[in-house]
Parts: C-alpha cells; structure tokens; sequence
C-alpha cells in the first residue's frame, strides 16, 4: 500500500475519455424524458426566482424572509438558515446569465459535470493500478448509484460542482505524491478551497484526505509538513464564514425529524454500505490475500474511514435521509476507490473470485440503472402533470387559489408553486390550508419559522369550498395512480363529487381534476407488492370551484384545458 502509486497502469489516453463519454451517454438515455421539462415546484424555485427576481410576488419575497431571490439575495437566505455556500449561488447565477429560460442547457451542465467527475474518479482509479473493466463496473456503480438525481433534477445550489472539483483535487494531490515536486500541492488546495465554498458537506473531508496522505502517501511522514499547511487554510476560510454565520442566526440548519441520533445512525451505515455496492470485493480480498495485507494497513483504513464516518454523521445530526441521501457522497468516495483497488487485486490472485464479484457488482449497476429509470420517469410524469394543472389554472385563474396539504408544515412546494404562479403570469392570491388536526411537538418549532407562514392560513372546514371560482390544489400530495393519501380521497356519486378527508365526505360544488401523466409500471416495489399493471400514472389533483354568479351550482362544466381523464380502472 505505501508503494501504491508506483502501480499505476497505463492505460490508451483515449479510454480516460472514452470511458466516462459511453457512461454520460448510457445515463442521458436511461434520464432523457426529464431533460425537455422545465423548472420543477421543489428546490429548483429559488433557481427560477434567481433567474427572474423582477417577476416574483411580494408573497414569494416574504417567503424568502423578506429577499429579493437574486444573487445577494439567495446568499442572504442561507445565512438565514445557517449556511454557508457562497460558490454555490454564484455557479448558478453565472448559468442563469449564460442560460436563460433554456432549461435543456442546465440538464446538459449537469451531464457536463457528471462527465468529468467520472473522469477524474477514473483518473483516480489509474494512480491506484485499477485495470480499465474494473474501473468501468465502479464507474457506472457511481454514475447510477443513489445520487443519480443530482445530474438530472436541477436542485440549486448544486452540490455537483463541489464533488467534481474535490475529486479533480484529489486526483492533483495524488499526481503532487507521484512528481513530488515543490510547488503541486498548491492546485489541489485551490481545487479544495472551490469544493468547500460550494458545500459544507466537503469541509470535513480535506482532513480526512491529508490524514489519508500522511497514512499512506507521504514518503517522510510529519504531521505538519509544508504541504499540508495550505491544504488546511481551505478549511479553515470556509469554516470561519459558517461558524460566524451559525453565530450570527444563533442555529445550525437542520430539518425537523423524530428520528433518534442511534436511528440516522443505523440508517446512514446502511446507506453507506448499500451506496458502495456491500463493499464485497475489499471484504473478499481482506479473507483471500490476508497474508499480503498487513495488520497495521488494515488498521489504519479503518481509522481513516471511521473518521470519514463519524465527520459525516456529525455533520448530518440534523438530516433526515430517507429524502436527503446526497448528502452522504463526499462519504462514498473512498469506499468506491477501495472497491476498485480490490477488485484489481482480486484479479491478480483470484480469477473465480473476480468474475464472481465482478458479476455482483455488474448486478448492482443494473438495479441501480432500473431504479434511476424509473426514478426520472416517474419524475418527469409527476412534472408534466404539474404543468398540465398550471395551464388549465391560467386559462381559467379564479379569484385565488388555496393550498391544500395533509401536512402540518410545508416549504419548498408551496414556495415553488408561487413563484411558479408569478412567472407565469398568474397573480391570484394563494392561501395556505391544513387538514391536519394540529402541529406535532417535533415540528412546532419548524412551523413557528418556516416560510408557509409567509401564506396566509385558512382554517380547513367547509367554508373553503365557497362556490366563487378558486382554485383549490395539493401538490405536496403527489396522486400516484389516483390515490393521494390515507387521509385524502376523491369520488364521484351520480353527478355529484366529493372529497373524503379522514373518512367524512364533503361535496363540492364544482370538479375536481386529476392532472397526470402515464410512466412505465411494474416497478420491483410494485411488483412486491402485487401490482403488475403496464403502466402508471402520477400526477396532483386539484378542485375548480363554480362561481355562483356565472354559472349553475350543478356538476356539467366541462373540463379545463389540458385535463387529462383518469383511466377507467381508477375511477
């Protein structure tokens, strides 16, 4: 291990490119339906504001805790919350400058990003002797693996950025240990420094990186070698403006939870070891070549990845990440690396453990491929639909719109949708209705500062369904295959419609709609479950209410622009 970098293969320059190009491609077809879609009603709002500050309601700027969404403003929000990525908005404002409305132009970004990340990680894997179809079947674990959303939702401020130049900085500071010349350290610590301005996930791992390099790779071991001086300024600059903006808030961002600490601790292991395919291949070298392996190398990779760990898990005390699982990357890339240097080995010692493990892991790209599939398919019908509702609300606008959720607390869709309404146009009020019946304990905090408070609060009875035209929508409920929630159904009686909320029905006075798109079906989770219908579809429901004055309170208008009806076998 502490000559490793003297194995390094030569491979064809061409495959360093080849390689990574065929990969971005394979994930461009198994993701294309999304790249034609616009700005989505999640996390990509504040994209949108930043790109149109001057269209946004006075509702969607108090939403953003009284800031006009463009760049100052975006970096104004995250001190608000306690954050600190600087990099990150101005990356996206300068895409904006460049883009424009051109949605397709970002999604491309995205690949560019996942391209040469795949590129440098490649580049990573040679400095290390991994042959190229090792590298390969890593590669596309990485490409397809858990954080396959970030290269095709445009989620801002985007964490891609950073992971690329981290591993670019990585790649550098492993070709400084090779060349061992004075003055190449200094491109990886700027590399570094970029990576921890976009995202505070990357400043615990420039440590852990030169804990790694003092393990391993330095040829004269001293903890406070010159090298490592400038290296740790990357950290500390980035880590002064976060520690002075928890100071100024007075709070660490986080999401509300009822998990235990031991619960996301339990999760994230499983996450972790999930992400870096079972970690089978080193586990299998570690038994097959235990004469080779010293005890002190093995005992100081597992300080280092303990470390990797435990910063990480620290750091994601305050995440729930059954939703926010991207956060655990800067985490996988060692054990990515270790897979991959075991499976090399594997194959100088063991031809029929190497095709065993080179099987499994060629298994796990294929499950990984389905499931970003079904991921972006699903995606984009639930988005095609949004728009589908967004149009009909356009051509018939109603005097307001109610924002109907089962939750107690809601951010980003509500946030989304408005500036959503304001681009478009639509300058109806929006309002903010609960059916819950009150607020839990672990979310009263959360509630008391989150945005919706921005929305005014209608209580959720019966004189929401005020016969004057409103619109009335649930889009943090997303309908797939007609079902909301347990809490929240619809049906049709004779002419009459009704909502069903917690088991009691109310009529409406005018229709409701149910705005999707079709995806393929017979996904592994439907197919456990029984479901083995071609297709599905998903999409949000959303009530058009009569206008008393215009029309007869009876059930026959006819169907907004756009509508799409339910399949029979939903109704």
């Amino acid at each position: 291990m502490d000559n490793i970098l003297s194995a390094q293969r030569r491979s064809p320059k061409s495959l360093y490119v080849l390689i990574p190009l065929l990969l971005t491609v394979l994930f461009f077809f198994t993701t294309h339906r999304a790249y034609h879609l616009p700005f989505s009603y999640g996390d990509d709002h504040r994209a949108l504001g930043l790109l149109h500050p001057e269209k946004v309601s006075d509702t969607y700027k108090a939403a953003m805790y009284g800031q006009v969404p463009d760049l100052k403003g975006s970096l104004a929000v995250d001190l608000y919350f306690g954050r600190f990525r600087p990099l990150s908005w101005s990356w996206y404002a300068m895409l904006c400058k460049l883009f424009g409305d051109n949605v397709f132009l970002y999604r491309i970004n995205n690949l560019l990003i996942l391209f040469l990340s795949c590129f440098f990680l490649y580049r990573i894997f040679s400095c290390f002797g991994v042959d190229d179809f090792s590298a390969f079947i890593v590669l596309a674990v990485y490409v397809f693996g858990r954080n396959s959303e970030a290269w095709w939702t445009l989620d801002p401020p985007s964490q891609n950025p950073g992971e690329c130049v981290l591993l670019a900085g990585m790649y550098t500071w492993l070709l400084y240990r090779k060349k061992q010349k004075t003055g190449w350290y200094i491109l990886p610590s700027f590399l570094f420094l970029l990576a921890t301005l976009d995202k505070e996930s990357y400043i615990v791992c420039i440590p852990v990186i030169l804990l790694t390099d003092y393990f391993f790779f330095n040829p004269k071991p001293r903890l406070f070698a010159k090298e490592y001086w400038l290296p740790m300024l990357t950290v500390i600059i980035p880590l002064a403006g976060l520690v002075f903006t928890v100071l100024y808030v007075k709070k660490v961002y986080a999401y509300a939870y009822t998990d235990t600490v031991l619960g996301i601790f339990i999760y994230n292991v499983g996450q972790f070891i999930m992400s870096a395919g079972l970690l089978a291949a080193p586990i299998v070298l570690l038994f097959k070549d235990s004469r080779n392996i010293s005890r002190s190398i093995v005992l100081r990779i597992v300080v280092v990845l303990f470390l990797w760990a435990i910063l990480q898990l620290v750091l994601l005390k305050g995440i729930k990440l059954d939703s926010q699982h991207h956060y655990l990357i800067p985490w996988l890339i060692y054990p990515f690396i270790l897979t991959a240097i075991a499976l090399t080995k594997l194959r100088a010692i063991s031809t029929k453990w190497y095709r065993l493990n080179a099987i499994f892991y060629l298994l796990v790209v294929m499950l990984f491929a389905k499931n970003t599939y079904a991921n972006s398919q699903s995606y984009s019908a639930s988005l095609e639909g949004y728009y589908k509702m967004i149009d009909a609300i356009k051509k018939d606008p109603g005097p307001e719109i109610i924002y109907l959720t089962s939750d107690a607390c809601t951010d980003d869709w509500i946030a989304g949708t408005r500036v959503i309404l304001d681009n478009e146009g639509i300058n109806q009020e929006m309002y903010f209705c609960s059916t819950a019946d009150s607020v839990p304990s672990w979310e009263k905090e959360y509630a008391a500062n989150s945005t919706q408070n921005a929305y005014k609060h209608i209580p959720f009875n019966a004189s929401i369904f005020k016969p004057d035209g409103r619109w009335i929508i649930l889009v943090d409920d997303m309908a797939k295959n007609g079902v909301v929630s347990e809490d929240i159904s619809f049906y049709k009686d004779g002419q009459n419609e009704y909502i069903k909320v917690k088991g009691k029905s109310i009529l409406i006075p005018g229709h409701y709609y149910y705005f999707s798109e079709s995806y393929p079906g017979r996904s592994i989770g439907d197919i456990l479950r029984g479901d083995f219908r071609p297709v599905n579809y998903k999409g949000f429901y959303a009530i058009k209410l009569n206008d008393l004055l215009k029309v007869p309170p009876l059930n026959n208008n006819p169907p907004p622009p756009g509508f799409r009806n339910l399949p029979k076998d939903y109704e």
